[in-house]
């Protein structure tokens, strides 16, 4: 299987790096960033060197740009394709993918998600590895042949990885978490320990519940056991790293803001839903935004 990686940036690199071995793994690129993309990279102090491509179809697609790059990504991807590719997206939020079905609607694209706590400083990544990487369609009561091959391959060097039952549910209740603490981190510079001071946290669990009811409308699967579970991973909290919304604040420009708050607020207005906790973390974190880059 030909696996390619689009986006290499904190999360591509991990990814690359545990897979450091794998024959068939390439990074894609376009003419114009392929000089860029064959420097070598420096992951926890071992140095890579990116096997960087420009044309051939591959068999798998790993999509781990920012969302605001989504766009560029599906023109650049599209040469690497034929139908049969599988895409495999790892972005933050919960659009990615529905954008991916509208650009390639031939092709199989799978629900995805990664949890990792990986900080990029120009060609160098401080990472925990992959902490979990989860995929499949969305009902995976019987998986198919295919993602039982990629899990495979995932298993095979050490990448940690399920296939969950219901992956839409899994991708939101992933989402809900990053909601909550991404918008909460970036506002107040807070690195994860801080996000377990007792007051962020209840604020944490209160926009934790106005998800959980929106899903609710949206028919998502989620059960209660996703807020016990994204109640257990912020208890557990105990780095000094902040939230990839944070860093790009404090970089400035570009920013994945609007797969947060904006998303969950218009479809909660679809469904005739409150959710004032939200709206106002996001009125404060805009404002904050916009006199910052003002």
């Amino acid at each position: 299987m030909k696996i390619g990686i689009i986006g290499f940036g904190a999360v591509g690199i991990t990814l690359y790096s545990q897979l450091d071995g794998y024959s068939n793994l390439y990074v894609l690129s376009n003419e114009n960033r392929y000089d860029k993309l064959k420097k070598e990279v420096i992951v926890n102090d071992i140095t890579y060197k990116p096997n960087v491509i420009t044309k051939g179809i591959m068999d798998l697609i790993i999509v781990s740009v920012k969302n605001y790059d989504l766009d560029n990504a599906i023109i650049d991807m599209a040469p690497f394709m034929d139908e049969n590719t599988i895409i495999l997206p790892l972005l933050n939020g919960i659009s990615a993918r529905e954008k991916l079905v509208k650009a390639f609607p031939l092709n199989k694209v799978l629900f995805g998600l990664v949890y990792t706590e990986s900080n990029k400083n120009g060609n160098v990544v401080k990472t925990s590895k992959i902490i979990n990487l989860c995929f499949g369609e969305k009902d995976n009561t019987n998986p198919k042949e295919y993602i039982l091959e990629i899990k495979k391959i995932f298993d095979k060097y050490h990448i940690n990885n399920e296939i969950s039952i219901n992956m839409e549910a899994r991708c939101w209740t992933k989402w809900m978490l990053n909601l909550g603490i991404n918008q909460i981190s970036a506002l107040l510079n807070a690195t994860y320990t801080d996000l377990t001071h007792p007051l962020l946290k209840k604020l944490l669990y209160d926009i934790f519940d106005e998800v959980y009811e929106v899903s609710k409308a949206y028919n998502v699967g989620m059960t209660e056991d996703a807020i016990e579970s994204v109640h257990k991973r912020v208890e557990s909290f105990n780095s000094s790293r902040v939230t990839s919304l944070t860093l790009d604040f404090n970089k400035g420009g570009k920013n994945e803001l609007e797969i947060f708050g904006p998303t969950l607020i218009k479809l909660a207005d679809d469904k005739g839903l409150n959710v004032p906790v939200n709206r106002t973390i996001y009125s404060l974190i805009k404002a904050y935004d916009d006199l910052k880059n003002k």
